[in-house]
């Protein structure tokens, strides 16, 4: 019960967090009801892969912090019962969660992570003007546009277009506007406005209209339906990141043994060179000959280490996100070492308590995987690495912990003066 009330609790607090950043997307633009709450749906995918070991430590916590406080820890070690007797149901419950929440990870969660970027284009398709922002300088393609307050759910009032596809500087004026969506782009129609152009330093011309449509096709502004089935890193299940991974490393291979023939094929063509130039007889065709084969093969070199670069730079990415999705759920049992010597040291049973601790040492471990993430795409820590070593981190500490408490002596005592705080609990 502590566990599925915390992770409501979570799933509430982190979904409603994302309704407020985003509220402004759907409110007033005349978007049905069910395609809000898909789009709330595809995204509580994140949310829940994100709570459920959050919900773990604070369960943790919350479970030893009541047997701690009630003085059951003492009456279980008085009647013989271990430590490690007494975590063996946790560490067990931690194995359910393991089973549950890896195979969503694997598989669920990638595909509704695609599902979102896929309802995102279609929306932006179908409803150009959503991703427009009121008052607002907005980019679409080769144009910056000014929109006005919203008239109703498809057009704005007092519209500016700076045009920066036309060789004159173009500002278009208009009272009202709206966009419309095709099969192939987006139209923007305007009604009641003008056209400035600047022709020349001294020349400048203004035409007025009643209406005027400006077509963008949207293979300009990338909603076409190709990029909807091109899934990004974090929309992969593991057979497909894998299957990437290998890829990569094949190309990374064939692209180093381009590089040792292009070396032997320098080294031949430099003794070649070298042989010509000191030859009595200077033959300055063959010379020239040469010269231009030599740069060829050095521009083929060059091609081949950026090739390289970005290989790698690829598997990097890809092994990142391979590894996120078996550190995350691996992590549920490092909260839980974590949790149970932080709940019996801390003796309170109060779940705002148990989250206040939690969310402190969430913070440390998301702020591990965030920036080892960072180090890891840009090649400057090997992803293994960068995605496990939170848990390493955590876990050194958990077993630091955990010792200490299961140490028959009291040389150690719990003194960090943020729980003391927090076992007052409220006035």
């Amino acid at each position: 019960m502590p566990f599925l009330s915390s992770l409501f609790i979570l799933i509430f607090v982190l979904l409603s967090n994302f309704i407020l950043k985003n509220m402004d997307k759907f409110l007033g633009k005349g978007l049905s009801i069910g395609i809000v709450f898909k789009f709330l749906f595809y995204n509580s995918a994140w949310i829940i892969s994100l709570a459920i070991p959050m919900a773990v430590l604070i369960t943790v916590l919350m479970t030893f912090g009541r047997l701690s406080s009630d003085n059951e820890i003492t009456a279980f070690k008085a009647s013989g019962i271990s430590y490690n007797k007494l975590i063996s149901p946790a560490i067990m419950f931690g194995v359910l969660v393991f089973l549950l929440i890896t195979p969503f990870n694997l598989w669920m969660l990638p595909e509704m992570n695609h599902n979102v970027r896929k309802l995102s284009l279609e929306i932006s398709r179908n409803r150009p003007d959503v991703e427009f922002n009121e008052q607002l300088l907005n980019n679409l393609a080769d144009k910056t546009i000014y929109l006005g307050e919203r008239k109703n759910t498809t057009s704005f009032n007092d519209v500016i277009i700076f045009d920066k596809s036309q060789k004159n500087h173009t500002t278009i004026v208009s009272e009202y506007g709206s966009f419309q969506s095709l099969q192939d782009g987006i139209i923007i129609n305007l009604n009641n406005g003008s056209i400035h152009e600047n022709l020349t330093k001294s020349e400048y011309r203004k035409t007025y209209f009643d209406t005027y449509n400006i077509a963008i096709p949207f293979d300009e502004i990338e909603y076409t339906r190709y990029n909807n089935l091109i899934r990004q890193e974090r929309e992969m299940n593991i057979h497909s990141l894998i299957d990437k991974i290998n890829l990569y490393k094949d190309k990374n291979k064939i692209a180093k043994d381009n590089i040792l023939k292009t070396n032997l094929k320098i080294d031949s063509l430099s003794q070649k060179l070298s042989t010509l130039e000191s030859s009595n007889n200077l033959d300055l065709l063959s010379i020239n000959k040469v010269k231009k084969q030599l740069d060829n093969s050095i521009n083929t070199k060059t091609s081949s280490l950026q090739l390289i670069s970005s290989y790698i730079k690829k598997i990097n990415k890809y092994s990142v996100e391979l590894h996120k999705k078996f550190s995350i759920p691996i992590a549920c049992f490092i909260f839980i070492l974590l949790g149970t010597p932080l709940g019996i040291m801390s003796k309170n049973k109060n779940m705002n308590v148990s989250i206040s601790i939690s969310i402190v040492f969430f913070i440390i471990y998301w702020a591990f995987l965030i920036l080892g993430e960072d180090l890891a795409d840009r090649g400057k820590l090997n992803p293994a690495i960068s995605m496990w070593t939170p848990n390493i981190f955590l876990g050194l500490l958990s077993y630091y912990l955990y010792k200490k408490i299961t140490e028959e002596n009291n040389e150690f005592s719990f003194n960090f003066n943020l729980l003391k705080i927090l076992k007052k609990g409220p006035e």
